[in-house]
């Protein structure tokens, strides 16, 4: 295996095309800085439950190796327009790595990402002590898998934490959907769940980041992909999927306090969740931790009113915008210069590789820059 690790990185290394200032544009438009192109990822749908075609996910889930492989396969398939995003991949354990830490149980299928398959009832969340969490059997082999990473890896493919979800998701996890009743027959339990949440969230997310050598109030996230981001004013990343369910009031309750204390132990962070919810997104465009907003259903907005939702309150759109019906890439690449502020501000775009097949990304990448810059 040592020797097909190696094939690979020398392959990814011949291949790469890293522009050394796109790490630069990133973190300044996250700053809320102006730049002077703004910065271009390009993304294109992978196997997003399994890295790579050589290793099921089982295979990968328990064998550093494999899953260092998997990893590599995707960014060589990609390395050769990689331009402003860094390069980075991670301990790919899903979402049952944080929720893991209470005991639960789950089950690794070979091809999707791992699943809980138990719950704790409200008795034994009331009983519950914190693990020793260097202990824990996935912290131990999220530690092994990141020291292995980093060992094999050159300085600019970058390993970044594991799903760490956020205080509600790893709630909803730990307690499953009964905690939508509990919300008004006993909103007191739900809240002290969400202190416990937190309070891992915050005890996970500072003990991988020293395992990673990494600085607390900054972090490389490649959000489940190979092609990511540098943000220096944030150091985590939140996801709160299960957040669209709730009334704004319980958003205000259940939601904000706690994602807010857990960014502010990082100076700060992005945030990503499915689904539509205008609430829910004033809300963490209101929230002075919030850097960006990544939308995980960016076809369900209105792309003008919300990308000045985002320029208003200061903060950057990081993910995916669609094209619009027979809109050529001149047409696309100029929307998205009238809305952020003459293309300076405001947006750290995942360029859709689909949207426009009869152009190669440098092709796509030369027109951005011509016209943005323009």
């Amino acid at each position: 295996m040592a020797i097909e690790v190696k094939k690979l990185l020398k392959i990814i290394d011949q291949k790469k095309r890293i522009d050394p200032q796109g790490k630069e544009r990133i973190s300044r438009v996250l700053e809320n800085k102006k730049v002077d192109v703004l910065p271009l990822i390009f993304w294109r749908p992978q196997n997003i439950s399994v890295p790579g075609k050589a290793y099921d996910m089982e295979e990968q889930f328990y064998d550093k190796e494999k899953m260092l492989y998997g990893h590599l396969e995707e960014i060589a398939d990609c390395a050769h327009n990689t331009f402003d995003a860094p390069l980075c991949l991670r301990p790919n354990f899903g979402t049952v790595f944080v929720p893991s830490m209470f005991g639960l149980k789950y089950k690794v299928p070979k091809d999707t990402f791992a699943w809980i398959t138990s719950h704790l009832s409200k008795d034994e969340i009331r009983g519950f002590n914190f693990p020793d969490l260097g202990k824990t059997d996935l912290m131990k082999r999220a530690i092994e898998y990141i020291q292995f990473f980093k060992e094999k890896l050159p300085e600019w493919i970058h390993v970044y934490l594991p799903d760490t979800l956020g205080p509600f998701e790893i709630a909803h996890s730990v307690y499953g959907n009964d905690i939508f009743y509990e919300i008004y027959d006993d909103p007191n339990f739900v809240l002290y769940l969400l202190d416990l949440c937190t309070e891992l969230y915050i005890q996970v997310t500072k003990k991988l980041k020293k395992v990673l050598s990494e600085e607390r109030k900054s972090c490389y996230h490649g959000h489940a992909l190979v092609r990511g981001i540098y943000m220096r004013n944030g150091g985590t990343r939140i996801s709160e999927d299960s957040a669209t369910l709730l009334s704004p009031e319980h958003i205000d309750e259940f939601i904000i306090p706690y994602d807010k204390r857990a960014l502010e132990s990082f100076g700060g962070g992005f945030v990503h969740y499915c689904g539509k919810h205008e609430y829910l997104l004033d809300a963490y465009l209101n929230l002075e931790e919030v850097r960006a907003v990544n939308l995980g259903n960016p076809e369900m907005y209105e792309f003008n009113s919300t990308m000045q939702k985002f320029l208003n309150c200061g903060k950057c759109y990081f993910g995916l915008w669609p094209k619009e019906e027979r809109e050529t890439l001149e047409e696309y690449i100029n929307r998205m210069k009238r809305i952020t502020d003459g293309g300076k501000r405001g947006l750290v775009l995942h360029f859709d590789e689909a949207m426009f097949p009869e152009y190669s990304c440098k092709e796509i990448l030369q027109k951005w820059k011509t016209i943005i810059g323009s």
